[in-house]
């Protein structure tokens, strides 16, 4: 349904789910840093280290994968940071870590900010989930859970 949210919105029909959820920002990552996490003769060896999304905004095709949003984080920091992770220590460290993201990246994250809350793109969502939920071909519930997700994932960073 978030592809026909975006042919829709954006006008864009050439987004794609990405097979393993990471695969577009593990090559973006290792084009940008030099390092892999496989074998390679262009590429320094990275080992123990996953991709994460700082901010997460997966399902966000602004955001899944922009260079301010994905980082190699070390897997020993997986408690951490994994979606699973709940807990007051964990809400600190990555309270921490996405204000120290934002302070280096702060120009991007702005101008991304200004993308995702200019009135044009703003009306264009409200204007689909409307639509969407006077469709009586689509399933009520499905509907609601695609307009959180859309509420949730189409959002400024804002620390």
């Amino acid at each position: 349904m978030f592809q026909a949210f975006y042919a829709d919105v954006l006008k864009n029909n050439q987004v794609t789910v990405d097979p393993t959820n990471n695969a577009q920002p593990t090559k973006l990552i290792r084009d940008l840093t030099g390092y892999s996490k496989t074998k390679s003769n262009k590429h320094e060896p990275i080992q123990n280290y996953q991709i994460s999304h700082i901010f997460g905004r997966t399902k966000n095709v602004f955001a899944f994968t922009a260079p301010w949003n994905i980082v190699y984080m070390p897997k020993m920091l997986d408690p951490f940071t994994g979606h699973e992770a709940k807990g007051s220590m964990i809400d600190e460290y990555k309270d921490l870590f996405q204000k120290q993201s934002f302070k280096h990246f702060e120009p991007l994250i702005n101008d991304y900010n200004a993308l995702i809350t200019s009135p044009s793109l703003v009306d264009s969502i409200h204007q689909y989930l409307d639509k969407i939920e006077q469709d009586k071909n689509l399933d009520g519930k499905d509907v609601s859970k695609l307009r959180a997700s859309i509420l949730e994932e189409i959002t400024p960073i804002i620390l």
